[in-house]
């Protein structure tokens, strides 16, 4: 089966890679700055991480840990964005840091947008296959749709 990709990678290594970047920002800005909320996008990377391994290690969750991931890039986009918009930053350090974290997981959910298009359902008789377009695979039937049957009787 053809799966998702981009950059070579399959949303579940993407997804450990944006958590990877998420808590390594979380962590030099710490690391910089000494204030113990420079840590939260480490918070939502960590839980990008464990979405990813999840899903590697266990690929029957597949779907539930790539939905925690999506939830998670969707909330952390909204709040770094509002707190950049609505100047609740204290720091243009502190305002860098939310712009970074948005930017990677604005990244990271419009992946798992595009990966959602890809094994989207097209017909009205298929399932969705999460991120694995099944047109390439020679295994899956189509179902045309309904049939229409007419009898005619000789009597």
């Amino acid at each position: 089966m053809q799966r998702y990709t981009t950059f070579g990678l399959n949303m579940p290594q993407l997804t450990i890679l944006a958590g990877i970047a998420m808590t390594l920002l979380g962590l030099g800005f710490f690391v910089h700055t000494d204030y113990l909320t420079a840590l939260f996008p480490t918070l939502f990377g960590l839980l990008l991480i464990s979405a990813g391994i999840v899903s590697v290690v266990k690929p029957n969750l597949n779907a539930l840990s790539m939905h925690v991931a999506v939830i998670t890039s969707l909330v952390t986009t909204i709040l770094g964005l509002a707190t950049a918009l609505f100047g609740t930053w204290t720091t243009t350090t502190s305002l860098i840091e939310q712009l970074l974290m948005s930017s990677i997981a604005t990244a990271h959910l419009t992946a798992c947008i595009a990966s959602f298009n890809y094994g989207k359902a097209r017909f009205s008789g298929d399932s969705q296959t999460c991120g694995i377009d099944d047109a390439t695979s020679i295994e899956k039937k189509r179902n045309p749709g309904p049939a229409s049957v007419v009898a005619i009787s000789v009597d």
